[in-house]
Order: C-alpha cells, then structure tokens, then sequence
C-alpha cells in the first residue's frame, strides 16, 4: 500500500475550526422532589481542524454528536465555551459555515436547480450570478441533466446530492453533515460516500462529518473524534492513514479492518454505558 499524504501538507495551513472549551447542559427538575438540577450533554469539548481535512465524530446513542454540530452551526447556544470559524466567533448561523442534515431538505416545488439556488436566493444574490453558480455546482455533484427534474423524480442520493451541491452554492469554509447518508440503504451509502469523496477531492472544503457508522468514518475521513457517553467528550482521537484517493475496494483492505477494529475498541465500552443508562431510564 502506498505511503499516506494527508490533503493538508502545508503545516502552517489555517486553523478553519476551532472548538474551545465547548459545554451545553439543560436545567432539569426531579419528579419525585420538584428540585432543579442539570443534564449535562457536553463537556468541555476543545478540538481544531485545519483547513481542507475531513473530520469524522463517531460515539454512542444519545453522546450529544448532533448536539455538538449544531452548536458549530450556530444553531444551538452552548453553555460554555465557543467556536470559531477562521479566527470569527460563531454566535448565529454564520456566513462560512453551511449544513447538510439527515433528512430530505429539497422543497418538492422547486426543481434541481431552483433547490441549488435556494441560500444564494435567500442571501441576496442576483438571478444571473446565482444561476451560473448553481449550474456549475450541479455539474460537480454529478446532476448534469436533471437540473430541471424535481425531487419526486430522484432517488433518494440523488436528493441528497441537490443538498450537498445547495451547501456547496453558498462557498462554505466548512461543510456540516449530520448523518447526511442514515436514511439510505448500505449500498446507497458506498455509492454516495465515494461520490462525496470525489466532490471533496475537487473543493477540499473543511468537513466535520456526524456518523453513527464506524466503517463510513474510516472511508471518508483524515481522522475521526470518538466521544464517550453522555456528557459527550471527545475520548479519542484517531488517524486514518489510508491512501487517497480513495475507492469502494478499500473497504476490502486489511488496513481498513484494522482501523474499524480501533475505533470499535475505543467506542465500544461508550456503546455499553449508553445501553446500561438507557436501560436503568426505562
């Protein structure tokens, strides 16, 4: 197997994201005594990426993964803490940040085009310009041709890459993906996984990629963050050192397996705890 070189080889490369000290708890009342505790969800979650690295978070039911993306995005307010985004604190929906959720997010009124133009539309941005951009962007993510389909006429890939090519519109520093592929079927997850690569290789956008699938994190990323068990901490760190570019039969190569049996070791006593916890709520 050829030496690995990660995609961002310039070690003074700009920090794009930085998580400082990050926690997010909610007040919560005891029902057997009225009293006014919390529920911690994060704790003092501290981590950087560079710019152009693909960041996978891997952890257990209910460790605050989603949580954690949406208080980068600037969707949610943490507790402590903050994050930034080029050295620019994020207090809201930011400018350099975009998203992409799990579930589908195409207005079904609107064809391909119209769904890629929709930020840029919201954002301001002439007809013209945003046009050109948009067709541009549906030619990358492999829509060429369907630019004046709608939704009901698309697989279910199909319209999560219109998600992606929407995100991509709007020239994000950092890309957010919150389980963007759970709703597909496993072969659908490979196929649009290595097309996401393909995407990735051509932009190099900085990704943090929310993923309950340990083999899907090892595919696509530089390194991936383990958390623990609620409250959520990031337990691990752990490296990917899998050449690139990268394809579907890799998933085959011994050092894949290796690398998916890392991450079950260090996830799996969380999975437990979480199961353990769930189980004494119940």
């Amino acid at each position: 197997m050829s030496r690995y070189e990660p995609p961002v080889t310039n070690p003074r490369e700009p920090i794009s994201l930085a998580i400082r000290d990050v926690s997010k708890w909610y007040p919560i009342r005891d029902p057997a005594t009225g009293a006014i505790g919390r529920l911690d969800v994060l704790a003092s979650i501290t981590q950087e990426v560079a710019r152009g690295r693909f960041v996978s978070v891997i952890g257990p039911s209910g460790c605050g993964k989603s949580t954690l993306l949406e208080i980068v995005a600037g969707l949610r307010e943490p507790s402590g803490g903050e994050i930034t985004v080029l050295g620019q604190r994020v207090t809201g929906p930011h400018p350099l940040l975009a998203v992409v959720f799990q579930e589908d997010s195409t207005l079904p009124w609107r064809t391909v085009l119209e769904n890629v133009e929709l930020g840029l539309e919201v954002r301001g941005v002439p007809r013209p310009q945003r046009r050109a951009t948009s067709e541009q962007i549906v030619d990358l993510v492999g829509l060429a041709g369907f630019e004046r389909a709608y939704p009901s006429e698309l697989s279910g890939g199909m319209r999560q890459r219109v998600a992606i090519a929407r995100a991509l519109a709007l020239e994000p520093e950092v890309l957010l993906m919150d389980e963007p592929f759970g709703a597909l079927d496993q072969q659908t997850r490979i196929y649009i996984g290595s097309e996401l690569l393909e995407i990735w290789e051509r932009t190099r956008k900085t990704v943090l990629f929310i993923t309950h699938d340990m083999g899907e994190a090892v595919f696509l990323s530089d390194e991936v963050w383990v958390m623990t068990h609620r409250p959520g901490r990031i337990k691990a760190v752990v490296p990917i050192d899998l050449p690139r570019p990268r394809d579907a039969d890799m998933l085959t190569s011994p050092r894949f397996h290796e690398l998916t049996a890392q991450l079950w070791s260090e996830l799996a006593p969380e999975a437990k705890l979480a199961l353990s916890s769930n189980a004494s709520e119940l």
